[in-house]
């Protein structure tokens, strides 16, 4: 078991890594078994080259992750945090717009998507990440018709 305090110090490093696209840094705090799940396309996939595979691209989108207040759970290993999301529109945009979350930008090579999601860890004995995963869909990426959010979270296909 991990306390709750470490818990949540390795959730918020991990945004802190992201941001910075120190990629290698961010994998340190990954066991070699890392299990790895974002819902959409991809599947179950596990290793720490399939982790920085994934990484790489959304560093490559130059990402930027707003942590909420992190959760930990009672059990001694989880922990939870909400997560605001920014990134360029290209790559991954195009594949919400044909699922219908988004409308295409006019201009997709100077837009950015903002998207709310949880990142849920599972930190094993030794401190390190052993399961990472993303729970959001296509209602996260507000359509024109949606009401405005708080300003903190500005959703949606935005010029730069």
């Amino acid at each position: 078991m991990i306390d709750e305090r470490s818990r949540k110090k390795l959730i918020l490093e991990h945004s802190r890594r992201m941001n910075a696209a120190d990629i290698d840094g961010l994998l340190e705090l990954y066991a070699d078994e890392v299990s790895f799940e974002d819902p959409v396309g991809s599947g179950r996939r596990t290793g720490r080259d399939a982790l920085r595979a994934h990484f790489e691209e959304l560093a490559a989108a130059g990402i930027t992750e707003i942590p909420g207040e992190p959760v930990a759970g009672q059990d001694g290993v989880h922990v939870l945090v909400p997560v605001t999301a920014t990134m360029d529109y290209l790559p991954k945009g195009p594949g919400f717009a044909e699922r219908g979350w988004l409308t295409a930008p006019d201009a997709p090579e100077n837009s950015r998507i903002t998207c709310d999601y949880v990142l849920m860890m599972r930190a094993g004995a030794g401190g390190l990440i052993q399961e990472l995963q993303m729970f959001w869909g296509g209602r996260t990426l507000p359509s024109p018709a949606d009401p405005p959010r708080p300003p903190h979270r500005t959703g949606g296909v935005h010029g730069r």
